[in-house]
């Protein structure tokens, strides 16, 4: 490792690398996800709970990122990315023996810890070696990992099942997270740590949540991962959609945060996410209305994708101090996590009594709140 200086100029090439760690860090959701149906002939006693092993991660999320941005800033960025990258890349080698159910969840558990552990810490890293004219461009191509991620995954994972299952998928995995460890180690920066601190769960929570600059990253972005996850869900339910418009739509995504990404060096970030909640407003209406064309809904994933920009770029934009960014950066993976866990299952049952129109309404009502609520935190920081 090497020293941290100031960032006179941007270092594109670790930045890409702690992008494809990132990339590793979603693939510990995007692995199962993809997988569910050879998971659950694999665990045939398993039931309902097999799904539950993707949730898991997310439930990690959910309980301990709050905390994570302390824990983090304790330990080192950089001895925290590499932790996360070698921790993960031995729990997948492990989950390659398909073990007991039981034994695979308390895997699943492990996994979400190292992986709350990379998203958190190598979004603070890239905003560190980033000049400020950059730094809008950078968080927004990291907003975009999640997406990029499914996306490789899906044209990766039919072939590698069926040239080794499961075993082979998990093994991958493993084997990618220990190389790009490996690759980072030397060149990764030293960066100090905060000696002062004890870990106070309550007072990390407290301290997130009435602090408007650490809070706002996360308050618009709940509401962006409630209807994101669950639109790509539920749209195939509810319309007619050939498989390239439902394998489509998360690559528009993915262009539209990059996109967004760009736009934040010359827009502020709470602007760029009012303006993505604006636009999701009126594209859902224009889709209620032409429910019968597609290319609302390919729009409506662009202009959706300059939320996560914003929320991404929101974080050093607002908090120059390390610890104070990746305390944002837990509160954020707190909050989106609670999004990705709950909107699911509250679009699946609006479809189911209201099809269509319901899930455009629902979309309506919390990019409303989402909106609202980011203007609110918003004006109090100023």
């Amino acid at each position: 490792m090497r020293s941290m200086e100031p960032s006179e100029k941007t270092n594109w090439v670790l930045i890409a690398l702690l992008l494809l760690a990132g990339l590793f860090a979603a693939a510990q959701f995007g692995k199962l996800t993809l997988t569910l149906e050879p998971l659950q002939l694999h665990y045939p006693e398993g039931g309902f709970f097999v799904p539950v092993l993707v949730s898991i991660v997310g439930m990690v999320g959910i309980a301990l990122g709050a905390v994570a941005g302390s824990v983090v800033a304790g330990i080192g960025l950089t001895r925290v990315v590499l932790a996360g990258l070698f921790a993960g890349g031995v729990i997948s080698l492990a989950q390659t023996t398909l073990p007991s159910l039981p034994f695979f969840a308390l895997l699943r558990i492990a996994e979400g810890v190292s992986h709350l552990a990379i998203v958190v810490a190598v979004p603070t890293l890239m905003a560190s070696l980033s000049t400020d004219a950059d730094r809008p461009f950078v968080m927004g191509i990291w907003a975009a990992f999640f997406g990029i991620a499914m996306a490789i995954l899906a044209l990766l994972l039919p072939t590698v099942l069926a040239q080794g299952g499961l075993a082979l998928v998990f093994a991958g995995h493993g084997v990618g997270m220990i190389l790009v460890g490996l690759v980072l180690w030397p060149l990764l920066p030293s960066m100090p740590r905060e000696t002062s601190s004890k870990i106070r769960p309550v007072q990390e929570h407290r301290i997130i949540y009435s602090t408007p600059r650490l809070l706002i990253p996360g308050a618009g972005f709940v509401c962006y991962t409630i209807v994101y996850i669950a639109l790509l869900g539920v749209l195939p339910l509810a319309r007619v959609l050939s498989t390239w418009d439902i394998a489509a739509l998360p690559i528009i995504s993915i262009f539209g945060t990059i996109l967004g990404g760009w736009v934040a060096k010359s827009l502020a970030p709470e602007r760029l996410v009012g303006l993505g909640f604006l636009a999701t407003i009126g594209v859902t209406a224009v889709a209620l209305v032409l429910r019968d064309a597609v290319w609302p809904l390919f729009l409506l994933f662009l202009v959706m994708a300059f939320i996560p920009a914003g929320s991404f770029a929101s974080i050093p934009h607002f908090n120059t101090q390390p610890k104070d960014r990746a305390r944002a950066t837990g509160g954020l993976a707190q909050l989106g996590n609670v999004g990705t866990t709950l909107g699911t299952p509250l679009f699946v049952f609006a479809q189911q009594q209201g099809g269509f129109t319901a899930i455009c309404l629902l979309t309506i009502t919390f990019c409303t709140m989402g909106l609202a609520v980011s203007r609110v935190i918003a004006k109090r920081i100023k």
